[in-house]
């Protein structure tokens, strides 16, 4: 089996995303050691048991965001630790996702593999992290020997920043599924008595539309809303808004049970535009109605998505569920577009790809 060193860009204990997925797949399918940064802050994080993978936490410097000075001492920490980690394991393939870490790979001979899933220059606020991560970047996708984008505009998007030579090297391996299909819904109808509940869960942050949320609060005094997720920006005080800080990924059913509709009241710009929703994934294995800002690369889920493109249409949509709560899509079909999008699936087209090199 040949050797693999996986280089996260969140931590273990983060709430579950796509690296977690994609490092227990590959775990299966090479002997692969995962290495991370271990944050002393364990705030919204949470406690994940292995299933036998092979992980290498490296201590960051606390206090991280403080300063830039602290946080390009701390960079330079870690990628000489993960470097180190290289040399030792030796290991066949490198497989980075994350831009800055393109200094790991600096004296490894083996193969590198890039997996592009955000807009990492869109994420960068400040105008000296735009520059370092055009940099990084651009030597990345130089250095890469084969480039997964979660999303068709990820891939666009390279190829536009670092030329078409690229083309040939970026492949499309999209979000997908993970866990246990659930079986079908039983309660199809409101629940007589009880708020019809609009339910989010996943990082809630600047993105998040706060302000339309409220909005339908005012217009629909028989709705509330459920939320699960770190909060990176403040949750709004209400009486008809639950937030329910961070939930494990294999106890979200139960924490969000009461749901009638799973939402993303997203505000659409150049990140957002970039990104193929795990949560989509997830709510349609829930068999709830689902309520999401329409922008391209969502379309392709139009057989089981409600969209809305403004208010009106936001609360339209929220209007004909409550008169009509039955969901827009069959179980057949709901268990068909799961096991086709499994990471299990996606896995498996990365690794084709990889023994290709």
């Amino acid at each position: 089996m040949k050797k693999m060193v996986y280089q996260m860009n969140v931590e273990w204990n983060w709430i579950k995303q796509r690296p977690h997925f994609i490092a227990e797949e590959l775990s299966k399918r090479f002997d692969t050691t995962i290495v991370y940064q271990y944050r002393y802050n364990r705030k919204g994080l949470q406690q994940r048991e292995t299933r036998g993978e092979k992980l290498l936490p490296v201590k960051v410097i606390p206090l991280i965001g403080r300063s830039r000075k602290l946080h390009q001492v701390n960079e330079a920490w870690v990628r000489s630790r993960f470097a180190k980690i290289i040399g030792k394991e030796d290991p066949d393939y490198v497989f980075i996702t994350r831009p800055e870490m393109v200094g790991t790979v600096s004296k490894f001979k083996g193969r590198v593999i890039y997996d592009c899933m955000d807009d990492y220059y869109a994420f960068s606020g400040e105008e000296w992290l735009r520059r370092r991560t055009l940099r990084d970047e651009g030597a990345l996708v130089k250095r890469a020997d084969l480039i997964f984008a979660s999303s068709a505009k990820l891939r666009e998007s390279l190829i536009a920043r670092y030329g078409k030579n690229t083309a040939e090297r970026i492949h499309v391996v999209r979000n997908g599924f993970g866990g246990e299909i659930l079986p079908p819904r039983e309660d199809a109808g409101r629940r007589e008595g009880k708020p019809f509940t609009l339910c989010y869960f996943g990082t809630i942050d600047t993105w998040f539309d706060f302000d339309l949320v409220l909005r339908s609060l005012e217009v629909f005094p028989e709705i509330e809303y459920l939320l699960a997720g770190p909060a990176k920006v403040p949750v709004p005080q209400h009486e008809r808004i639950r937030y329910i800080g961070t939930v494990e990924h294999d106890r979200l059913g139960e924490a969000t049970a009461d749901a009638d509709c799973y939402i993303m009241p997203f505000h659409v710009n150049e990140i957002i535009e970039a990104v193929d929703p795990v949560k989509l994934y997830e709510y349609i294995n829930f068999d709830r109605n689902i309520l999401c800002v329409r922008y391209k690369e969502v379309e392709r889920f139009g057989d089981f998505v409600r969209f809305y493109t403004d208010e009106e249409s936001y609360c339209g949509a929220i209007r004909s569920m409550l008169e009509d709560p039955a969901v827009p899509y069959g179980n057949a079909e709901r268990e068909a577009f799961l096991r086709e999008n499994g990471w299990s699936a996606r896995a498996d087209q990365m690794t084709a790809l990889i023994e290709k090199l």
